[in-house]
């Protein structure tokens, strides 16, 4: 097999997983610490793609169900079964929330400061 093929076909299956995530581009980018999503739209909408080192890394650390056999092989199962039931679309949102309010509570301080 060459190796651009597999490349595209791990994407492809990265895209596969985030779907079933029901996670898009830019939830990926917030959720793996990034600061814009450019790298991860290039590496989704630049023909024969590949993901460097760093964002396999920073997936497989933070979606411990993802069955990274699969991912780069195609065997397998997608997820781990033990991990199935994660929802990190509403980790994700409740991480949001939590941040938002510390802001809200942050710019509360500093008013009553000033």
């Amino acid at each position: 097999m060459h190796k651009y093929y597999e490349m595209k076909e791990l994407v492809k299956r990265l895209k596969m997983y985030l779907d079933h995530k029901q996670l898009g581009l830019m939830d990926l980018s917030i959720i793996l610490g990034y600061k814009s999503p450019q790298k991860l739209y290039r590496l989704f909408n630049t023909a024969n793609a590949s993901p460097s080192c760093q964002i396999i890394e920073d997936i497989s650390n933070r979606f411990y169900d993802l069955n990274l056999n699969w991912l780069f092989t195609g065997r397998g199962t997608m997820v781990n079964a033990a991990q199935e039931n994660v929802d990190y679309k509403e980790r994700y949102l409740a991480c949001m929330e939590e941040k938002e309010a510390l802001y809200k509570e942050l710019l509360q301080l500093s008013k009553s400061t000033l």
